[in-house]
């Protein structure tokens, strides 16, 4: 029964996450009367309940229906969940959602055993509907050359790199992560788009193709990340920009992923992701504090859908901003350990190892 209802209401849709148990008889060793729905077998059939929950405040489920056998006890179920998805506030777990209905269990036994409001039969049409559209999203991925795409750190390369912006410090000859944030790096950005260099080169940065409209991927240049952004209902000078993916904010690698916006002002303004810093897309200037700004790169696409930036060689780069980094920390009066921290051990993994999984 457990399978069965796994395999039943996978993919499903609702206001909180919802979690099922199946017990094989009355002692109940799963736990099923503390799930959103527990199913108890009984010698006549099996027992149901609905609306349980652990956690910080947890609730006993209610007894919904006694010895139903399985036919009966998937349709009480459908009807259940499809009523409290159609009817539960955001967020909102079927223990408190339960507990607000007028009438409580009683109530919902008259609605979904009595049909008491006439809509049972819209209730089974859409879980059916729910079993019909049901695709595996992870196995889609798996056999889709462009979904994988998404998965890639970076547009431009398959190779990876360590962009972990968790700080690390020895202690005991061991790594650790540290329990402190970053500094800030504040003051004026390290590069402009206006004073670039003649000698700087042009690097590849994906084709054109491969960037989601109004949205921006990663780009790697050597070690260094940038933070290239596509926005084609923009003017042709603004249709491609190119910008540091470090956040000046606690140094998070995270600027690709920024959230896009067009105020009535006319900025194209960006976000970070994580602490929600914004910036001025256009010139890399900070919009909610001025002291924390964006480099920014010049930024082209060719007539083959190749884009293509203009930076300074990678060495040079890398070393810029690790100075940056380390007059932010001294600023800060903090030690940048993370610099200083012994690398992470790899150990070798054995070839036999691949080809084999008989253990």
């Amino acid at each position: 029964m457990a399978v069965i209802l796994e395999n039943r209401y996978k993919g499903i849709r609702s206001p909180h996450k919802l979690k099922m148990a199946v017990s094989g008889c009355l002692r109940e060793c799963a736990e099923a009367q503390g799930k959103d729905v527990g199913v108890i077998a009984t010698q006549a059939g099996f027992n149901l309940y609905f609306g349980g929950n652990g956690g910080a405040k947890p609730v006993h489920a209610k007894l919904f229906a006694t010895d139903l056998e399985e036919t009966t006890l998937l349709k009480y179920i459908d009807r259940y969940l499809m009523f409290y998805i159609t009817t539960a506030k955001h967020l909102e777990r079927t223990a408190p959602w339960q507990a607000g209905l007028e009438g409580g269990i009683e109530f919902l036994r008259k609605v979904i055993i009595e049909d008491s409001l006439g809509m049972c039969e819209d209730l089974d049409k859409l879980m059916e509907q729910n079993k019909k559209k049901f695709h595996c999203e992870w196995k889609a991925v798996a056999y889709d050359e462009d979904l994988q795409k998404k998965f890639h750190q970076f547009v431009n390369t398959k190779e990876t790199h360590d962009s972990e912006h968790v700080e690390y410090v020895d202690a005991r000859g061991q790594r650790h992560p540290n329990t402190y944030s970053p500094p800030d790096i504040t003051g004026p950005a390290l590069y402009s788009k206006d004073a670039a260099s003649s000698e700087w080169e042009w690097i590849f940065a994906g084709k054109a193709s491969d960037y989601p409209s109004n949205g921006g991927l990663a780009v790697k240049h050597g070690s260094n990340e940038l933070a290239v952004f596509h926005l084609p209902n923009q003017p042709s000078d603004l249709q491609w920009l190119a910008v540091q993916n470090i956040c000046p904010h606690k140094q998070a690698r995270s600027i690709s992923r920024g959230l896009l916006g067009e105020p009535p002002s006319g900025v194209i303004t960006l976000a970070d992701p994580v602490y929600k810093t914004t910036y001025d897309l256009r010139t890399g200037n900070g919009i909610a504090n001025p002291n924390l700004n964006l480099s920014t790169f010049e930024i082209k696409a060719d007539g083959d859908g190749n884009v293509l930036v203009k930076v300074p060689p990678s060495e040079q780069m890398k070393k810029a901003f690790e100075d940056q980094i380390d007059q932010a920390y001294q600023l800060a009066g903090m030690d940048n350990k993370k610099a200083k921290a012994p690398a992470e051990v790899k150990y070798p993994i054995n070839p036999a190892a691949s080809t084999s999984l008989d253990w």
